[in-house]
This record gives structure tokens, C-alpha cells and sequence, in this order.
């Protein structure tokens, strides 16, 4: 048996590689975050010419049903030679569900591979302007202040050893009580960086101290998907 995990664009449809065309296209059994996403994007594929109508069988995973739907899914693919795991957009497993089906794929023996795709993760420091050479990426930070103030601290701490780039996930609707609490440990003067929706036509980065960029965050009617990145350490 062989799971091969496919990287999905993160907004901008011509990012798909060929070889995830080939591998999407050819897959008799694909597990997907959301089966209306990806059959939003294969039908978007097909318009293009890029693709012709999916034959396979689509299963959905996510964080909510993971737990409950793979021993279904294990015995529906018993049977099989290969399978297709993809997210949203990006890279699976990457803040995104997928990581069960993988481990217990590698626990049964079976035969692992992976097309890289785009994440927003390295998109969002490629264009920062900030260190690059060391970083750490946090994906969403705890949703209760104390564990996400524990979080915080610990990268301020890090930093303290080794300069890096910290790059966090986060939402509209957090981005403005995130940025003051960012302020109260790393200083005003910390300099970062806020990528939005990145690759689609609404792309934004926007750049500055700490201090600068809750201004601007203020100013703004911030939409889409965020990642905050911050230059941590002397």
C-alpha cells in the first residue's frame, strides 16, 4: 500500500505542479479536508484543460471527524494499491488535519511519498524581508491568553539563545488582540510582518515594527488568511 501526500496551491490555481495534476488525476481513492474545496478546484482544473472529470472515490478528514471516520477508511482501502491524501490548499498535515491517517499508514508498514507543494508558511517569509536563515513556525497560537502568553514567551526566550523568525497562522478576527499582546513581550519596536491571502488576487503584505503594524491593522478592514511573522532576539 502506498499513501502519497499531494501539496495543493494556496490560492493562485496556477501554482499546481504537473505531477500533481498526474497523481491527483490518476488517484482511484482520495482523502480530502473538505470534498466541496476540492471539488471546487478540480472542477476550476477542468475549465482550464488542465484536467478531466475525477473518477475516483473522495472521502473527507478533518479535525472534527478524524477520530470516528478512519477505521471506516482503513477497511474501504485494505484492498487497494495506493492513496491519495490532500488539505485544502497547501501542504496536508501543516496546521491542517492528516497527521492520524499518516502515522497509522507508517505503524501498518505501508509505503510513503509526498508532492511538495506550496505553503504559506514559506511564501510568507519569502516576502517578509526578515531573517530567513533560522526560524520557527508556531501555526495558530493556543486560543486561551494564558497558554497563548506562555507560547509567546517561551519564542521570546528562544530568541534570547539564537535569532530567529517566529511564523504565525491567525485569523481576522484575533489579529487585533494578538498584535498588543505581541507588543507586551516583544516591544513595539520588534520587527514583522503580516502576509494576507498570499498568492490570491487580494494579496497584501504589510511591514513594520510591531507597533507600526497594529496601526495599520487598525486603519484596515483586515480579510482573508494571515501570517504574522516576528523578528525575535538581538
Amino acid at each position: 500500500m502506498k499513501l502519497t501526500i499531494v501539496g495543493l496551491p494556496i490560492g493562485n490555481i496556477d501554482d499546481i505542479s504537473l505531477r500533481a495534476l498526474k497523481t491527483l488525476q490518476e488517484a482511484k481513492y482520495l482523502i480530502c479536508e473538505d470534498s466541496r474545496m476540492f471539488n471546487n478546484l478540480w472542477t476550476k482544473l477542468i475549465q482550464l484543460g488542465h484536467a478531466q472529470k475525477f473518477s475516483g472515490t473522495i472521502r473527507f478528514v478533518n479535525d472534527f471527524n478524524e477520530a470516528r471516520i478512519l477505521p471506516r477508511i482503513f477497511a474501504e482501502i485494505c484492498s487497494l494499491e495506493s492513496v491519495v491524501l490532500v488539505s485544502d490548499a497547501g501542504m496536508p498535515l501543516i496546521s491542517d488535519p492528516g497527521f492520524k491517517l499518516v502515522n497509522k499508514a507508517i505503524e501498518m508498514g505501508w509505503e510513503i511519498d509526498v508532492v511538495p507543494g506550496p505553503t504559506a508558511e514559506s511564501a510568507a517569509l519569502a516576502v517578509s524581508g526578515l531573517p530567513t536563515d533560522r526560524y520557527i513556525f508556531v501555526g495558530f497560537l493556543p486560543k486561551k491568553i494564558g497558554k497563548r502568553t506562555s507560547t509567546l514567551t517561551t519564542l521570546k526566550e528562544m530568541g534570547e539563545h539564537s535569532k530567529m523568525t517566529a511564523v504565525i497562522y491567525e485569523s481576522p478576527m484575533r489579529i487585533q488582540k494578538i498584535l498588543p499582546e505581541a507588543i507586551s513581550i516583544f516591544g513595539e519596536e520588534a520587527q514583522s510582518c503580516l502576509a494576507i491571502d498570499l498568492t490570491k488576487v487580494s494579496q497584501k503584505v504589510l511591514r513594520g515594527n510591531l507597533g507600526q503594524l497594529l496601526t495599520m491593522v487598525k486603519e484596515k478592514r483586515i480579510k482573508g488568511e494571515l501570517v504574522l511573522l516576528i523578528s525575535i532576539g538581538a
